[in-house]
């Protein structure tokens, strides 16, 4: 006997999604009887942010041999400041602002509408708390609590300022956390593929950016033509350019640059306006040149040289970079979607049609990207040796937050593919918090401890 299912009433199926937002009222998630006092927390939220971000600050500014162009980026990091202003300003005069939470958001399409796009990733441990309040201990990824403590009490600015949230399904954590802030703002739910092969999966995503590229004219009503997106494209091709050339300088042997600044910089595009950030990169850079034509660096010549691996680590929750340098080891690359991808590969036009703009960024956003939660993962794989051996690296720190299920299954394979290639591997997992600092230092000093002895039996071996 054949068993038909019902077959749907016409209208039943939506043929295109919307930027969806709630009315207080029909607030799914959000409990009008959670317990916390709304401006006592912000003001506690920010107070502690504030601290965090001035401590580490002070300990950046401490660092022996740091370029004199790291100050202007000290002033962008202070995340409470004039560029809130700046931004104020744009959204009275008419501007949007559009919230991002994920490097798969094609940022030149929010510039080709004449908006400015904020990436809302929050590093403070004290929002923590207050998403804790709202999901109980469901073992979520802190970056994703910290994301919702900061909404629900207020204490984020730039989230404050969002016309729209973005936010794409990269992971389990971002997917939910996208519909619970539906209840606070306008959300446009960014499908990424989870498989890329096949051409099927590349139609379906450049639908998906077409479909983002409609939202953003519907809701600014400005047009993306072939010249706004080509100037869009061409502002991102030059900070990538600028950026380029920052890894390159810190593939000397002799390297100009801490590992924790360059994160830092990385990082201050989240906020920042870009031509500005490209300036100041574009300055560094010529005082980094300088620097290694006079022999001037930083750490040692004989520090471990260490790749940072696995979940995002934000600004300014520096923990794990802090213990590494300060165990006399230096950070010389990272391939964190929170830096080292960011701006890693550019889009690539073939014709200046606005078509084939759509498919150059669908391609950038999409292939190159090394994401865990696709599969297969192979590209990253790839990318982590190919780092390896251009910047000379002598041991991998692979961080995993608790709760993100995603690079920690990752972490074996590339812990396997690494011991085949004999490059050693240290995985750490950690919270927010400070509760777990002296643990991890003694086994990164461990970690850099052996690879110390394996350079000094290289070096006898070689010497023989």
């Amino acid at each position: 006997m054949k068993i038909f299912s019902k077959r749907p009433r016409s209208g039943s199926i939506k043929t295109d999604r919307e930027v969806v937002g709630v009315e207080k009222d029909k607030r799914r998630y959000i409990s009008e009887n959670l317990e916390l006092n709304l401006d006592v927390q912000k003001q506690k939220n920010i107070e502690d942010a504030k601290r965090m971000i001035t401590r580490q600050l002070e300990l950046q500014a401490d660092l022996p041999n740091r370029p004199k162009a790291m100050l202007a980026f000290d002033e962008m990091a202070k995340f409470y400041n004039n560029r809130i202003g700046e931004l104020t300003s744009f959204k009275q005069s008419g501007g949007k602002i559009i919230g991002t939470l994920c490097v798969s958001v094609p940022v030149e399409l929010i510039h080709a509408v004449g908006a400015q796009p904020v990436r809302l990733c929050s590093g403070f441990h004290e929002p923590v708390f207050s998403a804790n309040e709202l999901l109980g201990e469901v073992g979520l990824c802190p970056l994703v609590r910290s994301v919702l403590g900061t909404k629900i009490v207020g204490s984020n600015p730039y989230f404050e300022l969002c016309d729209m949230l973005v936010s794409p399904t990269t992971c389990d954590g971002k997917m939910k956390l996208g519909e619970i802030l539906i209840d606070y703002m306008p959300v446009l739910m960014l499908n990424v593929p989870r498989v890329k092969e096949g051409y099927i999966t590349y139609q379906h995503w450049l639908e998906e950016i077409k479909f983002l590229g409609r939202k953003l004219e519907s809701l600014t009503g400005n047009r993306i033509t072939t010249k706004s997106l080509g100037l869009a494209i061409e502002k991102f091709q030059r900070a990538q350019r600028a950026w380029y050339k920052l890894t390159e300088l810190r593939t000397n042997a002799r390297v100009p640059l801490w590992g924790r600044d360059a994160l830092m910089i990385g990082q201050l595009t989240f906020y920042e306006d870009i031509d500005r950030w490209t300036t100041y990169i574009e300055h560094l850079n010529a005082e980094l040149e300088v620097m290694v034509r006079s022999g001037v660096h930083v750490g040692n010549p004989d520090d471990p040289r260490i790749l940072l691996a696995g979940s995002p680590i934000v600004w300014p929750n520096w923990k794990i970079p802090n213990i590494i340098e300060d165990s006399n080891a230096i950070i010389v690359a990272d391939e964190l979607c929170s830096t080292g991808r960011i701006f890693n590969d550019p889009v690539v036009l073939d014709e200046p049609s606005l078509n084939d703009m759509y498919r150059a960024l669908a391609e950038r956003y999409l292939y190159p990207c090394t994401c865990p939660c696709f599969s297969p993962n192979d590209e990253r794989s790839e990318s982590i040796l190919r780092s390896i051996e251009k910047y000379n690296i002598d041991g991998v720190v692979f961080h995993i937050l608790k709760g993100c299920h995603l690079n920690s299954i990752e972490a074996t394979r590339i812990e396997l593919l690494l011991r085949k290639n004999n490059i050693p591997l240290l995985k750490i997992e950690s919270e927010y918090d400070e509760g777990d600092v002296e643990q991890i230092r003694t086994r990164v000093e461990a970690f850099l401890e052996i690879i110390r002895m394996r350079k000094e039996m290289k070096d006898v071996t070689n010497h023989y």
